[in-house]
């Protein structure tokens, strides 16, 4: 059939019909080589501690290893599914859409704070896009859908099951179970496993961090109750429903206040999207779930505390047996629910269930209860059934916190970095480089604690509101379309991935989950999952062809049990061939990149290793990975400030000017990529000094002040350079020198009296974080540049406070002896402070005579 087109004849039967990935079959090999390689994956990144994006040089081999993988996947993906894309309706064009967030990442490199980091994490969205790329176009696969909604399930129930052997004292059996395929084994252990801080034993798994387990872990638990709810097999109900003790006992064994506080309100929201029936069976299997795991919590978490201290096979053999009858009781109670109480239910509220505000009742009143429950437990002698250790932090939960309080701290000091960089941000890893100069109070952390904030510093408004455009779109259509749908197998199998990614994101207002790499696939993943069931309407559609393909998309898939919309397209579109080519030299890109970059990863810690061993090196053997990380980063921080150190003492030893000349252009280059790099700035400021230039190595040093705001270790160098300059100078009768020096040192010296008078203002219950005080060896020095300022009231009454009745000790010598040059000065005298001096060192006489007599 033709129809007629002014000009020309368009021919409608030339254009090839694409079959919809949901109908493409369950034939094609490039989707069975893609499965088994994202389920290979999705086992082996969460044991590589979570892919975690660390900002140092030991975590990143695994991170690019992991941007590797997701290039070949996503390389697999569009091969797999390249003949089956539209792009052309509200579904599919979130593939090309995702690429605008590592695209902000590219932007902000104009502006990065460190070059290093903002290029790892242009690398990590990457892959974050690329899954979520894959999750789209995989999860539109009925098949392969369910698949993947059990390849998570499975996986999870190995980290927890890990994580317990662990806790029970089995570190190096569940070490060897792994450790042929993470370097985070040493010694038969995995690392951290179970690790202690101020709370005691926590348990963090494969993480390392508590509470980033126990947000993984919440995330699960919504999708192991949801899939315990939708079952029909009493065999897979009764699994999944035996895990659940193990994850709600694990998630109390981390201790985490956060997740404690933000389960609740993420399962109060969950329960909002469903079903009245539905919300009851969650309540109850949840309820029963809890209550068996407490009921085994306190002897559990005894016999852990012990086997960590002492491992004892019988003990262990004990725990077991007491986990396994409560997961069995649980699966056979959720069992006799499903069967039994499920039904009933549903048949009950079924006419209750069709009101619109039905599903709001159970969750207002869940709230009420909520409420009473956290009431009862933190305020009354209930609290006391728990163990120790986790009745603790439940009474600790409080907003007047330490890591509330902390926490708001730095979401304050990250909106700080936004007023500096308010576009495009400062890049990738910003908060990690700028915090020491931003925070208001000396604590420790590359971390912002939240994931949104943490964007925003690092790509501006612009990405953020690119980036807050995307989820929004994402959320907003995915929850149109789940409330129009009719309860079935396509409705469930993207709100699997919905309960994922919004439990995560939710906690991520709390904390750095997303700075795993694993988590973050995880979303993204989950992101695509969510997207494949948004309804498909092409794009240009009027209203009622819109209405009317949505009502098509409904019968077909209530009939077929089909995940999507659309069951052909046409192919004679131009877009589809430019995505599959784009994406595809993306892919290639991604490997490439990141496998260069895992060499130059590499040859750092062989660099690293060599210079740290002790052993003596020649010149050559240890350039030589040097320069190979140098040859690929060309600024990499790390690899830069070492051999400037290599160059720097070859030319110490040899005063050959082209071995300084050389770490002086390297550091200069390094410096314009990394700006704050403290390594670097040492070694600059030590280049200055190898050459004489002692001004340009104080004024760097104190100039560099503004960048660590609360070092306390780098006032003390200022302050004592400023002192050796200013006292050459004074020897010297070079008065314009001193006082440049003297006043640049009680500039640092004052500034920070300033910072500790602040931190005396920091709300009750916020630890300052690190130490930060005047030193005595700092008053002294400051007393000492006081007199040469012409301060000499101040300096007299500043090192007179520091005195003490020792004139044995050298460094109070040296404060008399200038507490008495200001007296004198002054045209007074201390006669009991000099009688103490000369009696313990009799030559301190003639020096304070020399002292006295320089004028200036």
């Amino acid at each position: 059939m033709t129809n007629q087109v002014y000009g020309n004849m368009y021919d409608e039967s030339s254009k090839k019909e694409r079959i919809s990935i949901e109908q493409m079959g369950n034939s094609s090999m490039l989707l069975w080589t893609l499965i088994p390689a994202l389920i290979i994956f999705l086992i082996w990144a969460p044991f590589q501690q979570g892919l975690f994006n660390g900002q140092g040089l030991t975590f990143e081999p695994s991170l690019f290893r992991g941007v590797i993988c997701a290039g070949v996947l996503l390389l697999l993906c569009v091969a797999a599914f390249a003949k089956h894309l539209t792009l052309l309706n509200q579904r599919d064009i979130t593939a090309i859409a995702v690429w605008l967030l590592p695209l902000m990442y590219a932007v902000s490199l104009i502006s990065a704070a460190s070059h290093s980091l903002a290029m790892n994490m242009l690398l990590i969205m990457c892959a974050n896009a690329a899954f979520f790329v894959i999750g789209l176009f995989l999860m539109q696969h009925p098949l392969a859908n369910k698949i993947m909604r059990v390849t998570l399930l499975w996986t999870t129930y190995l980290i927890v099951i890990f994580g317990l052997l662990n806790w029970l004292g089995q570190r190096t059996f569940s070490g060897s179970l792994v450790g042929w395929f993470t370097q985070i084994v040493t010694g038969g252990v995995y690392k951290d496993a179970v690790m202690t801080d101020s709370n005691g034993l926590r348990l963090t798994s494969v993480f390392q961090y508590a509470n980033t387990y126990a947000a993984f872990l919440m995330a699960m638990l919504f999708v192991v109750l949801f899939t315990v709810a939708r079952t029909n097999r009493w065999w897979d109900r009764a699994i999944h429903a035996f895990m659940l003790v193990p994850i709600i006992l694990s998630i109390a064994l981390t201790l985490s206040r956060g997740g404690l506080v933000m389960l609740p309100v993420a399962f109060l929201i969950v329960l909002l999207l469903l079903k009245p029936a539905q919300q009851l069976i969650w309540i109850i299997n949840l309820l029963i779930s809890a209550a068996a795991a407490f009921a085994v919590l306190g002897p559990l978490t005894e016999l852990g505390l012990q086997l960590n201290q002492v491992y004892n096979g019988s003990d262990a053999f004990k725990a077991w047996g007491i986990l396994i009858a409560a997961s069995l009781a649980n699966a056979l109670l959720l069992w006799a629910v499903g069967r039994y109480v499920q039904p009933l239910l549903e048949r009950k509220l079924e006419g209750w269930s069709s009101r619109k505000t039905s599903s709001l009742w159970l969750p207002l009143g869940g709230l009420v209860v909520a409420a009473l429950l956290a009431l009862l437990v933190i305020g009354t002698s209930v609290k006391n059934v728990l163990p120790e250790n986790i009745r603790t932090r439940v009474e600790n939960i409080n907003f007047q916190q330490h890591s509330v309080l902390e926490r708001i701290t730095f979401y304050k000091d990250s909106l700080k970095v936004v007023k500096d960089y308010p576009v495009i941000g400062a890049g990738g890893g910003a908060w990690a480089v700028l915090y020491e100069k931003y925070q208001n109070n000396p604590y420790i952390s590359n971390q912002a604690h939240n994931y949104f904030l943490q964007s925003l510093d690092e790509t501006g408004i612009v990405g953020f509101v690119i980036f807050m455009a995307f989820l929004l779109y994402l959320f907003v259509q995915y929850l149109r379309r789940y409330f129009r749908m009719e309860a079935g197998e396509r409705k469930d199998s993207h709100f699997f991935y919905f309960l994922i990614a919004f439990s995560i994101l939710l906690h991520s207002i709390l904390d750095f989950n997303m700075s795993y790499m694993y988590i973050s696939l995880l979303v993204f993943f989950s992101l695509g999952g969510m997207a494949a069931g948004i309804v498909p309407v092409p794009f240009g559609k009027t209203k009622a062809e819109a209405a009317e393909k949505k009502k098509n998309n409904s019968l077909l898939g209530s009939s077929k049990g089909l995940a999507g919309g659309n069951s052909t397209g046409k192919s004679g579109s131009w877009l589809p061939g430019l995505y599959t080519l784009l994406a595809g030299i993306l892919g290639v890109v991604m490997i490439v990149v990141a496998a260069r970059y895992l060499v130059a990863s590499n040859s750092a810690i062989k660099a690293t290793n060599m210079l740290d061993s002790g052993v003596q090196q020649t010149y050559e053997d240890v350039r030589q990975p040097l320069d190979e990380t140098l040859d690929i980063r060309n600024t990499y921080p790390v690899t830069a400030a070492q051999l400037a150190a290599v160059l720097q003492n070859v030319y110490s030893q040899t005063q050959d000017e082209m071995y300084i000349k050389e770490a002086d252009e390297l550091l200069q280059k390094a410096l314009k990529a990394e700006p704050y790099d403290k390594n670097l700035i040492n070694q600059m400021i030590y280049s200055y000094q190898l050459r004489g230039d002692q001004k340009a190595a104080f004024d760097l040093m104190s100039d560099s002040l503004d960048k660590y705001v609360w070092d306390a270790s780098w006032y003390e160098r200022v302050i004592q350079s400023a002192f050796n300059e200013s006292y050459q100078a004074f020897n010297a009768q070079d008065t314009a020198s001193m006082q440049y020096y003297a006043n640049r040192g009680i500039e640092a010296y004052n500034r920070l009296l300033a910072g500790v008078e602040d931190l005396k203002n920091l709300p009750e219950g916020q630890m300052q974080g690190r130490e930060f005080a005047a030193s005595r060896s700092m008053q002294q020095n400051a007393g000492k540049l006081m007199y040469f300022n012409g301060q000499t009231q101040e300096s007299a009454d500043l090192l007179k406070s520091i005195l003490t009745d020792d004139y044995a000790d050298p460094a109070n010598q040296e404060a008399a002896l200038w507490y008495l040059v200001a007296l004198n000065k002054l045209g007074d005298s201390d006669p009991s402070v000099l009688k103490g001096l000369t009696a313990a060192a009799p030559g301190m006489q003639e020096q304070l005579k020399q002292l006295e007599a320089v004028q200036f």
